[in-house]
């Protein structure tokens, strides 16, 4: 390596550093006061408070240029695999962003989130933008209202790495998609590459500040809760690298 390519390289990770400070900073104290506010409250509780408190600000949060790095590679990956007759289940769906792009190129889109303020700005968004074919419901993805083979494609964008059970998880998801369904997915995997963002996560984490309990683990981990839940990946890309977020199109054989 070069000193002009590495001068370039620190300055591109020292970059992305400062947008990711721009964004975990904000979250990390509007998310202390939400806590506070409701330290009596179950655990269960608190963390819903914390997403609807999120809720008010993710679209902001949406135009960070770090995610926005992600976002400008989603339209090539979604296009390719999306289809006009298609059911789709946006697991996670926050508030409908996703949902509400892209519901002009598939059938339906059916969006599920924890955060019930998450789902209420979705709606208010579907019915200012005259998207009809979409609809959203505060839920989680074992809701026993979800009927099993009732979807071609579920989307788990930026979900995976949020959840304590995610073999299960996936599982789940298999159970949801009729053969031949496609998981289209981008997770970040915050152990596949030690960087300053992670490490400031991480030790943010430790010291309970940080509101989000990130999950840690590597691609490969990340490709064997696929594999192992009778799923074949059909394309895995790294979208960004600090912190790693994997692409994975991964589909449900036939007769399965």
């Amino acid at each position: 390596m070069t000193e002009k390519t590495a001068n370039l390289a620190f300055g591109q990770s020292l970059k992305a550093f400062w947008h990711a400070l721009f964004l975990i900073v904000p979250v990390t104290v509007r998310s202390l006061w939400v806590l506070i506010a409701n330290i009596n409250k179950p655990q269960v509780k608190k963390s819903e408070k914390i997403w609807d408190m999120i809720s008010e600000h993710m679209d902001t949060y949406a135009e960070n240029e770090g995610i926005k790095k992600t976002d400008a590679k989603r339209d090539e990956k979604l296009k390719k695999y999306l289809k006009s007759n298609d059911v789709v289940l946006d697991y996670g769906c926050g508030t409908g962003t996703i949902a509400i792009e892209y519901a002009g190129i598939v059938k339906k889109i059916h969006g599920i989130d924890f955060s019930g303020k998450m789902i209420e700005i979705a709606q208010i968004k579907a019915a200012q933008n005259n998207v009809e074919n979409v609809d959203f419901t505060q839920s989680i993805i074992f809701d026993e209202k979800l009927e099993k083979e009732s979807y071609n494609v579920v989307l788990a964008w930026g979900i995976l790495h949020l959840v304590d059970d995610r073999p299960d998880v996936i599982k789940r998801i298999n159970k949801l998609l009729k053969p031949g369904g496609l998981l289209i997915s981008a997770t970040e995997c915050m152990a596949e590459n030690k960087s300053s963002i992670t490490s400031l996560i991480s030790f943010l984490m430790k010291l309970r500040i940080f509101p989000i309990m990130l999950k840690f683990f590597k691609v490969s981990e990340l490709e064997e809760s696929i594999t192992s839940a009778d799923f074949e990946i059909l394309e895995t890309e790294i979208l960004t690298d600090n912190p790693v977020d994997c692409f994975i199109a991964a589909k449900k054989p036939l007769g399965k």
